[in-house]
């Protein structure tokens, strides 16, 4: 595997040209994300940072099932720009702050960072699971906003409107799956200790942590309600800047909060399963 060749020379060189070969790749695909307004200027240095310890750590093959979510998001990104109306919904814009990327990232380098001091396939499954959890909510909200029908919401079964938190469609859960699988073909394919069973593990923790995702933005996290625009937004104010009455959920628990939850549930629930199986 080409990866793997990479890793093999790349690891015998000494720590200060590994460190500028990783920050050279990492500056070129940061920039283009950059560039291409998926990054906040703040978002660019925590992704080189997390980058850098996961290539150091991980080698090109950790750094490259980063790369796919980054890539991959910013593609399918630019089909749900189509749909007008979601940044009234949405806090978030399409470009990633130093919050948003720790929220997705920051469990998967937790779990790199375990591997350096214990090897293992089961820190490098959960890293996979944590990754797969991040895209795969990715492509169910970019994916699924394109769906002829509005979502319905995980709860009652209801039709809610296109892009609020907690809604869930045919499309954007196919979409789901489809990037759960990914890692986990990724996970069984680019680490030879990761058997079958253990990569369906990683598959099942990031659909669930998917899942758990839209249980929460149906529940707890904050939706306000704008009575100028007569919709439930993520926003906390108008673009009067005027603060909006809380609708539903907690306050603290925004869009970011629960991206993190999540994450961090997929990363207990493949450790748990995955501790059965190595």
């Amino acid at each position: 595997m080409i990866l793997w060749s990479l890793d093999a020379r790349y690891f015998p060189l000494d720590l200060p040209l590994r460190v500028a070969i990783a920050l050279a790749v990492l500056s070129l695909v940061g920039l283009w994300a950059w560039w291409k307004r998926q990054l906040t200027a703040s978002g660019l240095v925590m992704a080189l940072a997390m980058g850098l310890a996961t290539t150091l750590i991980g080698g090109f093959t950790s750094l490259s099932l980063y790369l796919f979510f980054l890539i991959s998001a910013a593609l399918i990104g630019r089909l749900s720009r189509r749909i007008r109306g979601l940044e009234r919904i949405h806090r978030k814009g399409g470009r990633r702050d130093w919050m948003q990327v720790l929220a997705n990232g920051g469990a998967a380098l937790v779990a790199i960072v375990i591997h350096h001091f214990e090897p293992g396939p089961l820190p490098l499954a959960v890293f996979c699971a944590c990754l797969g959890e991040a895209c795969s909510d990715t492509w169910a909200s970019e994916i699924g906003v394109l769906s002829s029908r509005d979502p319905v919401s995980i709860l009652t079964f209801t039709r809610v409107p296109r892009g609020l938190s907690g809604g869930v469609s045919l499309l954007g859960t196919g979409a789901a799956l489809l990037s759960s699988v990914l890692y986990a073909m990724f996970a069984f394919s680019c680490y030879r200790g990761i058997a079958f069973p253990l990569a369906l593990v990683v598959c099942l923790s990031s659909f669930v942590g998917v899942m758990v995702d839209s249980l929460m933005g149906a529940t707890i996290q904050a939706h306000y309600y704008d009575e100028k625009d007569d919709l439930f937004t993520e926003h906390s104010h108008d673009r009067e800047g005027n603060a909006l009455k809380l609708a539903r959920g907690i306050r603290f628990m925004d869009n970011d909060m629960v991206n993190l939850t999540s994450n961090v549930v997929t990363f207990l629930l493949c450790w748990s399963l995955g501790s059965l199986m190595v």
